[in-house]
This record gives C-alpha cells, structure tokens and sequence, in this order.
C-alpha cells in the first residue's frame, strides 16, 4: 500500500521540516490545501517542500477553477514540474473552503472536464480557447498528472474519464468503496481507457496517539468537515442511513466556513455534537485511534481494494508527531503490500 497526507498549511516556516520528515517515514505523496482565507499559499508551500524532499510526490489537494484561472492554474502547474520534475502532480476540485470565502459556487463537473482539457493542452504547448481567448503558454512541454478531488457516482465517473489520479472521500464503509472503485472504472469505460489508467486515492481523517481518546478527540472535526461536504447530493448513492439524512442537511446549511478544519471544540465539533452525529461521523470518516486501532481499520480497508490512502491531518495538534508515529508504527506493516 501507499500512503499520503494533504498539509493546510497554517506555518509555512515548518513545511521544509514537515514534508522532509514525511518522506524519512515513508509518506509518498504530500498534497496541498488552496484555501486562501485559512492557509497559506499552496506554490509557496509546494515551493519549500520540493526543495525539502528527493522522492515525494507533491501537489495541490486541491485547487479550483473558480478562484483561479485555467491559464494560472497551468502556468502553476508547469512550475511546479520544474522544479520536482518527474513527481508534481496538479489536483483540481469543485472547491468548498476555498471558493466560500471568495462568494463563489462550487464549480460545476462540466467546467471541471474543460479545465482538464486546457490545462493538458497548455502544458502540451498547443493553443487553447479559454474565455473566447487563443492563449499558449512556451514554458509548458512536460505532461503534469492530474488529480480530481471526487465524492459521488458523477465525479468519480469523470475522474476516470478524464484524470490520471481519483482522491475520493466517502469513508470507510466496504459497500461504498467497492461502488467508488466501480464508479471510476466505468468512466475509464466511457472513455475508452483501462481502469488501471488511473490511481484511486481514497482521502480520510486521520489521527493517532497512544492514548485512543486523544487521537478520536484530535480527528473529530475532520470528520466533521468530510460530513458536511460529502454527504450530500445523492445520499441513496453514498449509502447513507435514512435516519441522519435530516441532520446531515442541517450540518450543511449551519456549517461555518470560517472555522473549516479547526482544532478542538469548533462551533462545526459542538454543531455535530447537537445534532447528534458525532458518533456517525468518526465511524465512517476516521482512520483514529492507537497505532493498532489504525492498523485494524487499514487492513479493512485493504481486504475491499482500497491500495492508496492519503491522509487529512489537518486538525492534528501535532504535525510532525504525528507523521513520526504513523511512519514508525502503521506504514511498515503495509510496506509492499498491495489490496
């Protein structure tokens, strides 16, 4: 198996250390958050965590095409690769925290599948219609791989149609994994390509400590967060229990987006407490607890072929620990393992 983590970048001074230690302890893959209200640039810190690391594969998870131009997010993209040639890697998203803020709505698929489209043929170096605009961009030649942040049958599908990486955040439930993988590799099918053409990403809460209270207290608003966003649209799809669908719509009309990822007790931690749904939430959306307890929960996610596992750790209250434990404790039992 491999694993990733996705950094909101709240120091930039400590991401050269960060993402250093990460790949010591055998993190593959680093993604970065874009939410310019509530972390700091992503390049910038895509910038020190190239300079940072050897091997690690790094990029945005995830920016958008609404607070950020296709011409912008290819020229960022073709970057990027010059600087870790080989291992960037440019995700893309319909946005939530990050357009929020800015009073923009969420991308729609269609806009998404068309910013696939320009940013590959910028970075080919062909010229591209954007905006009833010829626009080329020299300093491209290099292919960047593509990641699509995706959470329902209709991304997933589009995620294997057009992207070279699917991130999808649905859980732990071996029912909706299994739907997830299936969902990509139909739309692999519906565009002529193998399944395999693309690396399914599952995106989770995660938190571990020695004590298992400490770690489930840590991950909580996390798991709140993934709530919110993902348990919406086509609940019925996403295997949802009848009985929380009401308060899950609740958790999303009362959601705060300006304390999006917080630490602690957050008005989105005590919203998610009043509604009753805390317990639904760490269940489904957390790899938490002691190192066995994250053991366990990784090996059932292995037996229904989940392969790559990236990380939210974004409410952790210590980064670099954290990293160290999951390497030396979780990692090295899968090492080499495939699902």
């Amino acid at each position: 198996m491999r694993f990733g983590f996705m950094l909101f970048t709240r120091d930039l001074h400590a991401v050269g250390d960060v993402a250093r230690l990460a790949e010591e302890r055998g993190f593959e893959l680093i993604g970065v958050a874009d939410s310019p209200a509530l972390t700091f640039d992503p390049y910038m810190a895509l910038t020190l965590a190239a300079h940072a690391t050897d091997r690690a594969r790094i990029g945005t998870a995830v920016t958008n095409p609404q607070t950020r131009h296709p011409l912008i997010i290819a020229n960022l993209a073709a970057s990027l690769e010059a600087l870790a040639p080989g291992r960037s890697f440019l995700g893309l998203g319909t946005g939530w925290s990050g357009v929020r803020h800015a009073g923009a709505p969420e991308a729609r698929l269609e806009t998404l599948a068309s910013t696939v489209r320009q940013v590959r043929g910028l970075l080919a170096g062909e010229a591209v219609e954007i905006g009833g605009a010829t626009v080329t961009m020299p300093i491209g030649g290099r292919a960047v791989p593509i990641l699509l942040a995706a959470s329902g049958p209709k991304a997933l599908r589009l995620a294997g149609a057009v992207a070279d990486i699917a991130l999808f955040n649905l859980g732990t439930v071996p029912e909706v994994l299994t739907d997830a993988l299936g969902w990509i590799g139909e739309g692999a099918a519906s565009a002529g390509r193998t399944p395999t053409a693309i690396e399914p990403w599952l995106f989770i809460p995660a938190a571990i400590s020695p004590d298992r209270v400490t770690a489930l207290e840590e991950v909580t608003p996390a798991t709140v967060s993934s709530g919110a966003y993902v348990l919406r649209g086509d609940l019925a799809a996403k295997r949802v229990p009848p009985d929380v669908e009401a308060r899950l719509g609740e958790l999303f009309r009362e959601y705060q987006f300006g304390e999006h990822l917080s630490r602690g007790q957050s008005s989105n931690y005590r919203l998610a407490e009043r509604l009753g749904l805390t317990e639904y939430l760490l269940e489904r959306f957390s790899i938490a607890g002691t190192p066995e307890d994250c053991c366990r929960t990784i090996e059932r996610l292995r037996a229904v072929g989940i392969a790559n596992v990236c990380f939210n750790l974004g409410t952790v209250n210590d980064l670099m620990g954290t990293l160290d434990l999951f390497g030396r404790e979780v990692l090295p039992a899968f090492a080499g393992s495939l699902a």
